[in-house]
């Protein structure tokens, strides 16, 4: 008889066989639904990356080194192996190097503060700031000058100012000075500080120098008062601004002395002396009588008075003859005014037509005017208020105001005349050119140039209430001038009735009757 197959033993054995397979592929896929996938692939470190790891250790090795080298109170080491981290530039580590070179720095000051305090109790003043100056200039670390002015400024400061007050109490001023602007001082104490006691020193030492110049200037020994000044500088006893503040005290001293002996030589006919005796004054302070250097610009009351001797002077020179009482003149036409105090000397101003004077004295030719009613003024305010010599041929008695200028200034000039056939009536236009009796008159109107006489021109003024014959509504009538206009070329006149109008110049006619008769 057969067997059953399922109950042979090898049927058995490979049905387990699949089933423990198919339990195994069951069992993975639950595996994979619950854990997810696997994890990635650990990642390479880049070349980079090791080099970034690298500079960073050895930056942390040179930090070490450091802080053994600051243990050892190795300092130089200590910030060249700090430098050399820092210069490997890793940023995370920026903040730690700062803080190590910081602690090196006040350690380092902590013990120069140590041995300066020796030198310092013993008075060695200059000694102590000669031996920090130097690491302070070596080292050029802000933290490390910091520390050491915490720690020895105050001590510092009360050492010097002994050794200032030593040396200005006995009048040597420039010992202080030069102790207080020596190199060292300046770099221990800073520039802050430094300037502030600079200024302190300058300003006691000045005060003393000013109380020392008092007396030469109140005993008015002018000569020894400026050498003080002079002296003060050149020994160092203070700046050049102690110098001119000296200087500037002597000549406020001076100012009225001068004046008055001027004031005095005037009408005085030895005043040529006098005058040599003000110049050497002037010189001795330094004075500029001309005003190109401000600060040394002389003051006008000595300026003024020395202009009224020297205009005596010259007054004196030329035979002058005064005016009993100054007589009033009138220019005619532009005046060249030479310099009161040199009538040789060229003009270096005029006087505008018609502009009043008044007549100090005279000579043949010329006369020393003012152009300021002088009133009954003394001699000395006359000569005061000269303002030069001018030519008595072109300085009228009457008012020159409507007159014609001398012929040499007429080309140019704006007159009105007759400048068309059968036109009594007067236009404007300047003139070309005089010969005699007879001028050339170019119009305004078209530049046509017209020979008219001499006696026939009139000033070409334009002025407010002028009567002006003019078109007004579309008939001439004689109207009245308001203004000139700003571009000097038109008017504005008033109708009869109030009506306005503009009118342009070469429009303008004007009756003669209706302007003066001029000097010819």
């Amino acid at each position: 008889m057969r067997k059953s197959s399922l109950s042979a033993p090898g049927s058995i054995g490979r049905l387990v066989l699949i089933g423990a397979r198919l339990a195994a592929v069951v069992c993975l896929g639950a595996t994979t639904v619950a854990c997810g996938p696997p994890p990635a692939p650990k990642k390479v470190e880049s070349a980079e990356d090791r080099a970034e790891k690298e500079k960073f250790d050895k930056a942390k090795q040179l930090i070490d080194k450091a802080d053994a080298a600051y243990s050892d109170k190795d300092f130089d080491k200590a910030r060249k192996l700090l430098r050399e981290a820092n210069e490997m530039g890793v940023e995370s580590l920026t903040f730690q190097i700062k803080e190590e070179m910081e602690k090196v720095d006040k350690r380092h000051a902590k013990l120069w503060s140590n041995e300066i305090e020796e030198v310092l109790k013993e008075g060695d003043c200059k000694g102590a700031f000669g031996q920090l100056a130097s690491p302070m200039q070596d080292l050029a670390s802000e933290d490390f000058d910091k520390e050491v002015r915490r720690l020895l400024g105050a001590d510092l400061v009360k050492c010097l100012q002994s050794k200032l007050e030593a040396s200005t109490s006995i009048g040597n001023y420039a010992e202080a000075r030069s102790l207080m602007m020596d190199g060292d001082t300046k770099t221990v104490l800073g520039p802050v500080a430094h300037k502030k006691m600079l200024a302190a020193l300058e300003e006691s030492i000045l005060e003393k120098l000013k109380a020392g110049i008092a007396e030469p200037i109140g005993a008015k020994r002018w000569a020894d008062a400026a050498r003080v000044a002079e002296e003060a500088v050149k020994k160092g006893d203070t700046n050049a601004e102690g110098g001119k503040a000296l200087l500037a005290l002597v000549r406020k001293g001076l100012a009225p002395e001068v004046a008055a002996l001027a004031e005095k030589n005037v009408g005085q006919r030895d005043a040529a002396k006098g005058l040599t005796e003000v110049d050497e004054l002037i010189k001795l302070v330094m004075w500029d009588l001309e005003g190109t250097v401000k600060e040394n610009a002389a003051p006008e009351i000595v300026v003024r008075k020395r202009q009224a001797l020297t205009t005596w002077i010259e007054a004196q020179r030329l035979k002058m003859k005064p005016e009993k009482k100054p007589e009033k003149r009138f220019a005619h036409g532009k005046v060249a005014v030479l310099p009161p105090a040199k009538s040789d000397a060229p003009s270096k101003r005029d006087l505008a037509p018609a502009t009043p004077v008044w007549i100090i004295g005279r000579t043949k030719d010329l006369a020393l005017v003012t152009d300021a009613d002088p009133g009954t003024a003394s001699t000395e305010v006359l000569f005061e208020k000269a303002v030069g010599w001018a030519p008595i041929a072109r300085l009228a008695t009457k008012n020159t105001a409507d007159w014609l200028p001398p012929d040499d200034q007429m080309p140019g000039l704006r007159v009105w005349a007759p400048l068309r056939v059968d036109e009594p009536n007067l236009e404007l236009g300047t003139v070309a050119s005089v010969k005699g009796q007879d001028v050339v008159v170019k119009r305004l109107a078209d530049d046509k140039e017209i020979k008219v006489k001499k006696s026939a021109l009139r000033l070409g003024r334009i002025v407010p209430g002028m009567k002006i014959l003019a078109l007004c509504q579309a008939k001439m009538q004689i109207t009245l001038v308001e203004e000139l206009m700003l571009d000097q070329r038109t008017v504005k006149l008033v109708c009869e009735g109030g009506l306005r109008k503009d009118e342009v110049l070469p429009g303008l006619r004007v009756r003669p009757e209706d302007l003066p008769v001029p000097k010819q």
